[in-house]
C-alpha cells in the first residue's frame, strides 16, 4: 500500500463514513421494495412518478450519502487539514440529506408536493453545508493535492445539477411556471450523472488505484486535462439546448467517449499493477467500467433510454462505489485500530488483517447477488411484466446483504477497538 504524501493522522472518526454508508444501503433496499410493490409502473416510463422516486432514492439516498461521506473522510487526509467540528458537521449533513431523500422520494412517488419540496430543501442545505465545508478545509491546507482539480470541478458540477433540480421542483409544486422542463431536465441529468457523480468517480479511481493496488499514477496533467475538458463540454452541452447548435450538440458523445478512454487508462493502469493479486473490490470496478462500454453502446445502437439509465445508475453509479467502499473499509478499521497501539505504546501487539472486517468470500456472494440484480432489471425493462417483481427481490437481497457487510464489519471493529482500550 502507497501513503506517500497523505495525511493519515488528519482522519475522522471512522463512525462518520460507516453511518452514510449504512443508510445508504437502506435506500437501495427501499428501492427493491418499490420494485417489488409496484413493479411494472416503474418500466412504464422513465418519467412516470415511481420511476422519478426511484431514480432520486438512489441518487441522492444513496449515491450524494456515499459520496459526501466518502468525501468527508478523504478530504482531511488529501489535503491535510481537517473540517472545522468534524462530528458536528457530519451529523447534522447525514441528517439532512437522509431525511431529505427520503422525502423527495416519496414526494416524487405519492405524498403531498409540499413533502417533496421539503425534502429538496433539505437536500439542498445539507450540499450546500458539505460544499461549504469543503471549502474552508481546503483554504485551511497548506499543500494542494494532485487531484485536487478534478475532484472540486466533480463537486462543482454538483451546483447547476442541484440549482436546476430545485427550480424544477418547485415547478412541479406549481409555485413557478417552467415552460422548457424537457430541456432543464436534460442539462440536470447530464450535469448531476456525468459531472458530478462521473468525474467524482473517476478521480477518486484514479486516486486510489495506486494506494491500494500498487498500480502506476496517471499522469496529473492528462488527469486535469480530461476532467477539464469534460466539464467544458458539459457547458457546451447545456448551451446547445437553447441555441439549437447541432455542432454543441455533438458535446454529449465527445463526453462519454472521453469517459470510456478513460476507462481504457484505468483497465491498463490496473493490467499493469505491480500487484497482480485480484480481489472482489476489483471485480466490482471492472463490472461497473464495463456497464459504462454497455450503457454506451446501448445509446448508440438502440432507443432504450430506460435500459441505458440502470445501466449507468445501478451497472456503474452503484456497482463501482461499492468496491471502492469494500477496499476503504477494512484499511480505515485496521489504521484507526493500529492509531490506538500506537497511542497505547503497544507496538508489539498484532492485529487481524484487513480481510477480517470484510472477507474475500462475504463479497463475493454480494457481487453475486448485485449482478443478478442488474441483469434482471436491465431484462426487465424489456420484459416488465415477466421480470419486474423478481429485479426487486434480487436488489433488496443484495442490498440487505451489503448492509450486513457493512455491519459486520463495525461491529468486527467495535469489538477489537474494546479488546484494546480494557487491556
Amino acid at each position: 500500500m502507497k501513503t506517500t504524501g497523505l495525511s493519515l493522522d488528519q482522519a475522522p472518526p471512522i463512525i462518520i463514513p460507516f453511518k452514510f454508508f449504512l443508510t445508504a444501503s437502506l435506500f437501495s433496499v427501499i428501492v427493491g421494495i418499490f420494485l417489488m410493490i409496484d413493479a411494472e409502473a416503474v418500466f412504464l416510463s422513465r418519467w412516470s412518478p415511481l420511476a422519478l422516486g426511484i431514480t432520486h432514492l438512489m441518487t441522492v439516498g444513496f449515491l450524494a450519502q456515499v459520496m459526501t461521506g466518502a468525501m468527508i473522510q478523504l478530504l482531511p487526509v488529501l489535503a491535510g487539514s481537517p473540517i472545522p467540528a468534524v462530528t458536528t458537521v457530519s451529523r447534522i449533513i447525514h441528517l439532512s440529506l437522509f431525511a431529505g431523500a427520503l422525502m423527495m422520494g416519496l414526494g416524487f412517488i405519492r405524498s403531498p408536493q409540499s413533502v417533496l419540496v421539503t425534502g429538496a430543501g433539505l437536500v439542498l442545505f445539507a450540499i450546500t453545508l458539505f460544499l461549504l465545508a469543503m471549502v474552508v478545509s481546503l483554504i485551511s491546507s497548506k499543500s494542494r493535492h494532485d487531484n485536487a482539480i478534478p475532484i472540486g470541478l466533480g463537486w462543482m458540477a454538483v451546483i447547476p445539477t442541484l440549482a436546476i433540480g430545485v427550480y424544477m421542483v418547485l415547478g412541479l409544486s406549481g409555485m413557478l411556471t417552467i415552460n422548457d422542463m424537457p430541456v432543464l431536465i436534460a442539462v440536470h441529468l447530464s450535469w448531476g450523472l456525468l459531472g458530478w457523480v462521473g468525474i467524482v468517480l473517476f478521480a477518486t479511481i484514479i486516486q486510489i488505484l495506486p494506494i491500494f493496488y500498487i498500480t502506476g499514477e496517471m499522469p496529473v496533467n492528462i488527469r486535469n486535462i480530461s476532467f477539464i475538458i469534460v466539464f467544458a463540454l458539459l457547458a457546451l452541452f447545456s448551451l446547445s439546448q437553447y441555441i439549437n447548435s447541432e455542432l454543441l450538440a455533438y458535446s454529449l458523445p465527445m463526453i462519454v467517449a472521453l469517459f470510456l478512454l478513460l476507462s481504457l487508462a484505468l483497465f491498463q493502469m490496473i493490467w499493469k499493477r505491480r500487484r497482480k493479486i485480484v480481489d472482489m473490490t476489483l471485480v466490482f470496478l471492472w463490472t461497473g467500467l464495463i456497464c459504462l462500454a454497455l450503457a454506451a453502446m446501448v445509446w448508440m445502437l438502440c432507443d432504450n433510454a430506460l435500459l441505458v439509465g440502470v445501466l449507468l445508475l445501478g451497472g456503474v453509479c452503484i456497482t463501482i462505489p461499492i468496491g471502492i467502499i469494500y477496499k476503504v473499509i477494512p484499511f480505515l478499521c485496521w489504521f484507526h485500530l493500529q492509531s490506538l497501539l500506537v497511542k497505547q505504546g503497544k507496538l508489539s501487539s498484532r492485529l487481524p488483517s484487513m480481510k477480517h472486517y470484510i472477507n474475500e468470500v462475504d463479497a463475493k456472494r454480494h457481487y453475486l447477488l448485485h449482478l443478478a440484480a442488474i441483469a434482471l432489471t436491465a431484462a426487465a425493462t424489456l420484459m416488465p411484466a415477466t421480470l419486474a417483481r423478481t429485479s426487486g427481490i434480487a436488489l433488496s437481497l443484495s442490498s440487505l446483504y451489503f448492509l450486513k457487510n457493512l455491519l459486520f464489519a463495525l461491529l468486527r471493529f467495535n469489538k477489537q477497538q474494546r479488546a484494546l482500550l480494557d487491556r
